[in-house]
């Protein structure tokens, strides 16, 4: 649908900007994904993966794994507003 074209165009379009001035279009060398430069890392941490779930040139795992995060972090917080509604809330 539209959000998979929007996706698409914006993949061509970072692949664009990483095409070093000058070079030609044989010459297009796409960096591999690397998880530490994304969003959220961030001193005094950094990128924090002792387990080693997150591999270089893996979007798709750090997506899903970053997706799954930020479900699971909802169902905590949903949980822990229900712990303190039961207790202000009597039948």
């Amino acid at each position: 649908g539209a959000v998979a074209s929007a996706g698409a165009m914006a993949r061509r379009a970072a692949a664009g900007s990483r095409k070093k001035a000058g070079a030609s279009k044989h010459q297009l060398r796409a960096e591999p994904f690397d998880p530490a430069a994304q969003v959220g890392a961030m001193p005094p941490l950094g990128f924090f993966d002792p387990a080693g779930f997150c591999k270089k040139g893996d979007e798709d795992g750090f997506r899903n794994l970053r997706a799954a995060e930020i479900k699971h972090g909802r169902v905590a917080m949903m949980a822990a507003l229900g712990g303190v509604a039961q207790h202000f809330v009597k039948f």
